[in-house]
């Protein structure tokens, strides 16, 4: 194993990094207007969909993030900064050190009123996540938390475990609250409760209809976030978010900004006044399967099913013949961990991103199915365009070599619920990892066989082996190599098929200033450094 040296940084850095150049001094003020879906709950550690979190992530600070507006030094920079931890330390390869940042306070909200962040927020924080979230997982490496002074806190792990930070830093998994919250309110889905550190202040929440965010006058990092207010507008369907953006209504069409290549170039068109810009993001389209039950725990069907995907039809025909055919194991807005296609055998790589539709029958003749079959496949159809198209494509597809497909539509607590953390019956459809940045989420948690996100059931020893070797290797290289190896082992399992993924078009009025494009959930990331110029 490689010695690890001790790291600590500290938040002089960031106050560097986040001070704006005379050139760009930004001014104060404003109401930033985001179209949202309907919040299912508000309690970020209890309900793990991406919805909750987008209202969640204005509110919650976490001991550490990743680079926001002007420290963003690339498309995927990941690297862990200081949020409410100033510092930290790895005296050993299994125990981190964090020292909290003092003077970090709480929402001035009852039962808190503004009080100083301290250990034991942290440690209840912490461990409540590990209690409730669906995604608890991700610290199971963690073998205590233990508060060692007022502004000390130490993890101590059962084995080094490489993704630790990353998944402190998510804004969708380890939010910091004050200790007093579940015993004053019991449920932590009403408003009152919504109590962090974060940039904005949760004001008042109208189910169904608005959310409305005010700017944290006691925010940490000195003097953002620069706008007045944040509105979250529930308005659930997307041509009227790209009305209501051409028309002044919002400053977003999506709540995280993403249009397919179609409707960014409409906007261009017809709205000339609007910035507009692309993004790869981390995500991946894909179709899953229960591989514990006939049909699908035979590979030959699996494989079919991938042979019978026109990759490059769709890419053509919905996404301008833009972005990659192979959106997976590992998404392509991970390029410093993804294996391309092309690096594959043949025999291999054509189960990635391969079309023949003549060897996709053949291969269900000889695993008995000549005659084909009927499948549902289950989904959520409020995903944004080009999901819609997404959808009708694959039954089309499929029932070329004789599947017969059923579209059932789920709603979003039930999908978020069942059919995402495989609770379904037969094939499902969707996309995964929107907001994560560790590519052990895309690696360990769709495929170990005891993960809760394991939505296609896989069931593969070897296959355990070489996921928990590479979050066990603290190397970067040398993690690579095993991520490479597992990407390679997985190509011609077809355990997921991975669909065409496209980048995104991001567009707002030209008087929006510092909005940078970052990878994760949280819109308060995303306007942390935005203001407005008029």
């Amino acid at each position: 194993m490689a010695r690890l040296i001790p790291l600590v940084i500290s938040a002089v850095l960031i106050a560097t990094l986040a001070t704006p150049s005379l050139a760009q001094a930004p001014k104060r003020g404003g109401v930033f207007r985001v179209p949202v879906p309907d919040a299912p709950a508000l309690d970020p550690h209890h309900t793990s969909g991406f919805v909750t979190q987008v209202y969640a992530s204005l509110v919650y600070g976490h001991l550490v993030r990743c680079p926001l507006g002007p420290e963003v030094q690339g498309s995927v920079d990941h690297r862990i900064l200081p949020d409410v931890a100033e510092k930290w330390e790895f005296p050993t390869p299994t125990t981190v050190v964090f020292r909290l940042r003092k003077g970090v306070r709480f929402h001035r909200k009852p039962p808190v009123d503004g009080r100083e962040v301290t250990a034991d927020d942290v440690k209840f924080s912490l461990e409540r996540f590990r209690t409730k979230s669906a995604l608890r997982d991700r610290l199971e490496a963690v073998q205590s938390i233990d508060v060692l002074d007022r502004y000390t806190v130490r993890l101590v792990l059962r084995e080094p475990f490489a993704p630790l930070l990353n998944h402190l830093a998510n804004p969708a998994h380890c939010a910091i609250m004050p200790r007093e919250l579940e015993s004053k309110f019991k449920d932590l889905n009403q408003p009152e409760a919504v109590i962090g550190t974060g940039p904005f202040v949760l004001k008042s929440y109208q189910r169904g209809v608005r959310a409305v965010y005010e700017r944290n006058p006691d925010y940490h990092l000195a003097g953002l976030p620069y706008l007045d207010a944040v509105h979250l507008e529930v308005v659930p369907e997307q041509n009227t978010r790209l009305s209501m953006l051409r028309a002044g209504r919002l400053e977003l069409a999506h709540w995280w900004g993403w249009l397919t290549a179609d409707e960014g170039a409409g906007l261009k068109r017809s709205s000339p006044e609007l910035t507009v810009t692309t993004h790869m993001i981390v995500d991946m389209p894909h179709m899953w399967m229960r591989t514990d039950q006939p049909p699908f725990n035979d590979v030959r069907v699996r494989r079919a099913v991938s042979l019978a995907i026109d990759r490059k039809g769709w890419r053509e025909a919905l996404l301008s013949g833009e972005g990659c055919l192979d959106s997976g194991p590992v998404p392509c807005g991970m390029p410093a961990w993804k294996l391309p296609a092309e690096k594959l055998p043949p025999e291999k790589r054509k189960y990635v991103d391969g079309y023949d539709v003549t060897e996709a029958r053949r291969l269900l003749a000889e695993a008995g199915l000549g005659k084909g079959f009927t499948t549902p496949i289950f989904h959520w159809p409020g995903f944004a365009p080009p999901w819609r198209s997404f959808f009708d494509l694959a039954a089309d597809n499929l029932s070329r070599i004789g599947i017969t497909v059923e579209l059932k539509a789920d709603e979003y607590g039930k999908y978020v619920t069942t059919t995402a953390l495989g609770k379904f019956d037969k094939m499902a459809m969707g996309p995964f990892g929107t907001g994560e940045t560790e590519v052990d989420t895309f690696l360990y948690e769709n495929f170990f066989s005891t993960s809760p996100r394991n939505r296609s059931r896989v069931a593969d020893p070897e296959l355990d082996r070489m996921l928990l070797a590479q979050r066990r290797e603290i190397d970067p290289a040398r993690r690579r190599e095993l991520v490479y190896e597992i990407q390679r082992y997985l190509a011609d399992k077809s355990y997921y098929v991975w669909l065409p993924m496209w980048p995104r078009y991001i567009a707002h009025p030209s008087y929006v200033k510092g909005f940078r494009q970052v990878d994760g959930y949280s819109v308060g990331s995303r306007l942390l450094h935005v203001w407005f110029e008029r």
